[in-house]
């Protein structure tokens, strides 16, 4: 009993010791294999490179207005975007007779700020819509969002993502 009672702490302590240093970053391990690092400072810098940082945009509250749509674009990189593409594509109605695309370019969007881009006019209809809002940042990834929502006539209602 008293040797089961000294392996159990001692492997207790060797568990408590390999957590510390897998938290502390000197343990990494690659699949299954463990490796030690000397100085795990080294291996990771703390901030990227000035050039890997790209801004990142979101694309929120996507909305029915009359007879167009319009969708907000924050950019919550943390470096000024330039030159941003979008296309709204608006798809659906009976008979599927809607299909409108509207493209356009922001020139520059500062950090955590936000603008509405804005389709051209809906033609007169009734039905389903599917609504794509995509954009597009040079040097960064293009982000797309679905929503949908239904046409009566003049009036674009009931949009959700």
């Amino acid at each position: 009993m008293k040797k089961r009672f000294i392996a159990a702490i001692l492997i207790a302590g060797i568990l408590l010791l390999l957590g510390g240093l897998y938290w502390l970053g000197y343990l990494t391990f690659q699949d299954y294999i463990p490796s030690f690092t000397p100085n795990p400072g080294t291996t990771q810098p703390n901030t990227p490179a000035e050039s890997t940082r790209a801004p990142k945009l979101a694309i929120e509250n996507i909305r029915g207005r009359i007879n167009k749509i319009s969708a907000d674009i924050r950019n919550i990189g943390d470096q000024n975007a330039k030159s941003i593409n979008w296309s709204i594509s608006v798809t659906g109605g009976i008979l599927k007779r809607i299909d409108l695309r509207s493209t356009g370019t922001v020139n520059t969007l500062s950090k955590e700020s936000v603008t509405t881009i804005k389709t051209d006019r809906i033609p007169l209809g009734f039905g389903r819509l599917e609504i794509t809002v995509t954009v597009d940042v040079s040097g960064g990834e293009p982000v797309t969002q679905t929503a949908q929502g239904f046409k009566l006539l003049f009036f674009v209602i009931g949009v959700r993502i």
